[in-house]
């Protein structure tokens, strides 16, 4: 009897097993640690939570009584729109979308390589299916609870029709709109996005390419004037802080000094050596034309990034790029590795195995090591921001201010000062134009604000009339918070007194190893 290989079905079914295994552990680690509660890695999804809450009820920001921009994409805060008040949906919803990832993915290798002997064919795409789902940390993404999966599964459908164009010369409708789709999720895929309009169009799709970048343009430049009219200016102000270019006023040279960033981080230097690659690739490859432009349209893409991208942040600001030119490399390499295969399968299918394993190793060990300690880093968001929030909407009740937006401001109806300015902008202008810290004493008068929640080495000190109460500490190691301890401060004494009250009560309710240590002049 035949035995029949799925070159779709069984490399899918394995890497889901596999995605959704590792999953579970995680999310068993995760409620182990934090006493039954579910947290997210990072405390920046709670912004986009927040932010959803009050769409919801026809207003954009995360205070009822003020308007603000905090979000880094367009789309994912109207997404969580339609479950805002479940914790959960921003994780069932990331996996959903890599799972659907993971057969894009499989799509795209199965395209690629068409060894003769279908049993090492399906090996083959069956275990760069796993080792991609660790090398573009797919696992991690998801348990941020934030739209990076999203951005992934966009340029995962864009490498896909670019890669179905390039073999078998058929445009897919589906890219025009994952094209302009992309920028709308995370600013940064408008790398990807206007590349691959730039390959369509090189192909004669020069009607195509020109509406789908004008409608892309329509969309982007609607949402600026949307956000100008409220009084925030053509960008978020999370954009503007986290882009070097943005924050530096538009600065050509702030370029030039992102490129040399790029030079001492391991993702740049990797897609420095990826850019080296392609360029020979496209000036030297035999391979036909369209797989050589296909090379230089993404050589450009990660010049893009290389120039004007970010890095780290929990390895989640390289990642779309990253995975975008491991995809396409696979694709052009892919006639090499099946030449090899055909000539001794067995003895080069090991060889092969042991290479890419290899290249896992350099290139994603910062990815499986987070995998190790990423149920910390939840905990470490709800030994910090989860009791910070706690305290705030279980017992002082009144407003606040934060130099970490996020947990403080989700299912909490008091007002949240923003002083590092993701929910403000005038506290951004601030806090960018003085050096002296009265701005944020007359800020938090102006806003009837008595306690406030910050990490000390934030600003250029603090206004000398507030009164620090003392430090919230981690019990664990630290690993995605900014900082392992958050001050406690009161802008005036009769404020003082109430808040110490109150932690006094608070403090005996925190996880074990979470401490709340008074500063000692002020007992």
């Amino acid at each position: 009897m035949k035995v029949k290989y799925n070159a779709i079905q069984i490399p899918f079914v394995m890497g889901s097993i596999f995605l959704l295994a590792i999953i579970l552990v995680e999310f068993i680690a995760i409620l182990i640690l934090n006493n039954g509660s579910f947290v997210y890695t990072l405390d920046d999804p709670y912004i986009h939570m927040a932010l959803a809450e009050h769409i919801k009820i026809g207003h954009y920001g995360v205070n009822a009584t003020e308007f603000c921009a905090p979000s880094s994409s367009i789309f994912w805060p109207f997404i969580l729109v339609m479950f805002p008040s479940s914790e959960y949906f921003p994780l069932f919803i990331n996996i959903v979308i890599t799972i659907f990832i993971l057969f894009i993915v499989v799509k795209i290798l199965n395209i690629s390589f068409n060894i003769s002997n279908k049993p090492f064919n399906v090996i083959l795409i069956s275990y760069l299916t796993l080792l991609l789902i660790l090398v573009a940390n797919f696992i991690g993404l998801i348990f941020t609870g934030m739209e990076h999966s999203l951005q992934l599964l966009l340029v995962t459908l864009i490498a896909l029709g670019l890669i179905i164009e390039a073999d078998k010369n058929r445009l897919e409708p589906w890219l025009l709109i994952a094209i302009v789709t992309a920028p709308l999720i995370r600013y940064e895929n408008t790398a990807v996005s206007l590349m691959a309009l730039v390959y369509l169009f090189s192909q004669g799709y020069h009607k195509k390419a020109f509406i789908t970048f004008l409608l892309m343009f329509i969309c982007l430049i609607s949402f600026s004037i949307f956000l100008i009219k409220s009084g925030v200016g053509p960008f978020p102000t999370s954009t503007l802080i986290k882009s070097s270019f943005l924050s530096s006023g538009g600065k050509l040279l702030s370029f030039l000094n992102n490129l040399k960033n790029s030079m001492f981080e391991i993702r740049g230097i990797l897609l420095e050596l990826g850019a080296l690659g392609l360029l020979s690739y496209s000036f030297f490859s035999k391979q036909n034309r369209k797989k050589r432009q296909l090379a230089l349209i993404t050589l450009f893409s990660l010049i893009l990034h290389l120039i004007a991208g970010n890095y780290g942040w929990y390895n989640r600001y390289e990642i779309y790029i990253w995975l975008f030119f491991l995809l396409i490399l696979l694709y052009l390499i892919s006639n090499y590795v099946t030449r090899i295969l055909e000539e001794d399968r067995k003895r080069n299918l090991i060889k092969i195995i042991i290479l890419f394993s290899g290249f896992v190793g350099i290139t994603g060990q910062q990815y499986i090591k987070d995998l190790l300690t990423l149920p910390v880093a939840s905990n470490n968001v709800y030994e910090q921001h989860y009791q910070m929030r706690r305290f705030v909407v279980d017992y002082y009740q009144k407003p606040v201010a934060v130099n970490d937006l996020g947990y403080v401001s989700y299912k909490n109806d008091h007002y949240v000062l923003d002083l590092y300015g993701l929910g403000s902008k005038n506290a951004l202008m601030l806090r960018n134009s003085n050096t002296d810290p009265s701005w944020m004493d007359e800020l938090v008068a102006a806003k009837n604000v008595e306690l406030i929640m910050i990490y000390d080495d934030a600003f250029q000190g603090t206004p000398s009339n507030w009164i620090k109460i003392g430090e919230l500490h981690l019990g664990k190691k630290r690993i995605t918070p900014a900082r392992s301890a958050v001050s406690f401060y009161a802008s005036n004494y009769p404020a003082y007194t109430e808040i110490k009250s109150e932690l006094d009560t608070f403090i005996k309710t925190l996880p074990c190893g979470v401490e709340f240590i008074f500063k000692e002049n002020n007992e």
